[in-house]
């Protein structure tokens, strides 16, 4: 079971909510790959501090849409110019298989060991962005969080071995490490933590100069 002792206010968790949604939109902006790594600590931060009743799962569920409504809203906006239906379908269907992930691991994070919930996050997430890059009516896989390397393809030469799910469970790992960190605050959990996030970036630098012109 996950928990986090200190209560956010309203004003807290809409914060929290905002700095996730501002961090996701970032990495797709063009500014910096690196906010995707802790992108999803302010949500579960919220989910750490909630309890397994009903009122608490749906208010976590309010908190969850806002952030990605809001994710989707400041990324997709301009299907727009093509379609003014497109950004708003897309955002409806991606907000929903991000719920369905997150509140998966929420639900799961109440009851079951650490080591079950966080299995349960990153293979629900990676399942729900290939059922959604995957179908035939509503294929949109520009969301995608490996797709969050598309500006710094120097960090992702490994890409040619996983694909982009391979820096979907890269992104996912880093933040269900940062989490733990600042959970713990334990110095052997920032070294695990620094360690996951500088050797892959170290195998994708040596890639790129050796596969350089």
């Amino acid at each position: 079971m996950i928990q986090f002792k200190r209560k956010f206010s309203k004003k807290s968790k809409l914060a929290l909510v905002l700095v996730s949604a501002l961090l996701l939109s970032i990495s797709w902006w063009g500014a910096s790959c690196i906010t995707i790594f802790v992108v999803f600590v302010p949500l579960l931060l919220i989910s750490a501090q909630y309890s397994d009743s009903k009122r608490d799962t749906f208010a976590m569920l309010g908190w969850a849409t806002l952030a990605f409504l809001l994710w989707n809203a400041l990324t997709v906006w301009w299907v727009w110019i093509a379609t003014p239906a497109g950004p708003i379908v897309a955002s409806v269907v991606s907000t929903w298989w991000s719920l369905v992930a997150f509140m998966l691991y929420h639900i799961a994070s109440k009851h079951a060991p650490k080591a079950i919930a966080y299995t349960i996050f990153i293979t629900a997430w990676i399942a729900t962005e290939y059922i959604y890059t995957q179908a035939p009516a509503m294929s949109f896989p520009w969301l995608s969080l490996g797709n969050a390397f598309a500006d710094d393809v120097w960090a992702v030469q490994w890409y040619e071995y996983t694909g982009a799910f391979g820096g979907s469970l890269w992104v996912l790992l880093m933040n269900i490490l940062a989490l733990e960190s600042l959970l713990t605050m334990s110095k052997r959990m920032w070294v695990v933590t620094t360690i996951a996030f500088v050797l892959p970036l170290g195998v994708s630098i040596i890639l790129y100069e050796v596969n350089s012109p």
